[in-house]
């Protein structure tokens, strides 16, 4: 009797019904993973985002230490019209682009022959953006910054808090009377601070309830230019994460007392360097007259971080 190997059964092709089940579960598994991994390059943006915030506000602190005043802000009016931003550069590892405006005593216009100051106007230095910011707005030149109109400037996406001041009655009723194109302001930075310099035993509020450096999106303010003394600060009188048409209420980025206000690009929220270094979350639900007692240093409120 001869025994007859068997012959191994054919291997079956998937059925239409099986592959649309294997189609079905991968979706799943992708609408599952994908909220988790955005979620998880969120949190890594958010991260370097806080980073920025400390390294500003230790360099405001070692200013401080140095020259006894936070960095102030210089006429605007003038060809010398540094911003307090630049202030930070030598001490914050940026001598070179600090080089360059002593080298022509700060004159923000001047046509030099190196094109130096050129150079310094279109740098970007990467303390000052935020990953978050997906606009792209915040890594491009712009030449559409109020004062530098046709003239290629960089951007920042954090800005010194000026106060509360009502921007031009932009927000009727949320600020304080708009004192801002002149000074002392009740915050920390503003366009004529070097007149009425800033010293951290001022704030009298205290160092840990006092908001110094915010997040702003620079495709919806243009007043964001880094160097430029009005282009570096911010009011809290808007309310915080207000975008141009949000709520219904028509601006734009020209529309400057609405928008020279504090937003970010992170979910619901922004993030804030306070007075002693630390960086806080504010979410935008924040009760307004909570956000604005953060952003004065001396008016007396008897509020504290809410996280």
């Amino acid at each position: 009797m001869v025994v007859r190997p068997a012959h191994p059964s054919r291997r079956q092709a998937f059925t239409l019904v099986e592959l649309l089940v294997v189609i079905a579960i991968i979706g799943i598994l992708v609408a599952l993973l994908l909220p988790a991994v955005q979620s998880a390059r969120e949190s890594a943006r958010r991260s370097t985002c806080t980073n920025n915030l400390k390294q500003m506000a230790l360099a405001v602190h070692n200013y401080h230490d140095v020259l006894s005043t936070i960095p102030m802000g210089f006429d605007w009016n003038t060809a010398q019209r540094k911003g307090w931003i630049t202030g930070l550069l030598p001490f914050i590892e940026r001598m070179d682009l600090a080089d360059v405006l002593a080298k022509y005593n700060y004159d923000m216009n001047i046509n030099d022959p190196n094109g130096d100051m050129k150079k310094f106007r279109e740098t970007q230095p990467k303390f000052l953006v935020c990953p978050s910011d997906g606009t792209g707005y915040n890594t491009q030149l712009s030449d559409q910054q109020f004062q530098w109109s046709g003239i290629k400037v960089a951007l920042t996406n954090y800005k010194g808090v000026i106060g509360d001041p009502n921007m031009g009655n932009g927000w009727p009723g949320m600020g304080s009377t708009d004192y801002h194109p002149t000074s002392p302001n009740n915050g920390m930075f503003w366009r004529y601070s070097f007149l009425d310099p800033v010293r951290f035993n001022q704030i009298t509020d205290g160092l840990s309830n006092t908001l110094m450096i915010g997040e702003d999106v620079p495709k919806f303010n243009h007043h964001s230019c880094w160097f430029y003394t009005n282009g570096d600060y911010a009011s809290c009188h808007a309310p915080l994460n207000f975008f141009p048409g949000r709520w219904g209420i028509a601006s734009n980025a020209d529309d400057w007392p609405k928008v020279i206000s504090f937003k970010s690009q992170h979910p619901n929220l922004v993030q804030f360097a306070a007075a002693d270094g630390s960086v806080h979350v504010l979410r935008e639900n924040i009760n307004h007259d909570t956000h604005r007692a953060l952003c004065t240093r001396a008016l007396g409120e008897t509020v504290s971080m809410p996280d």
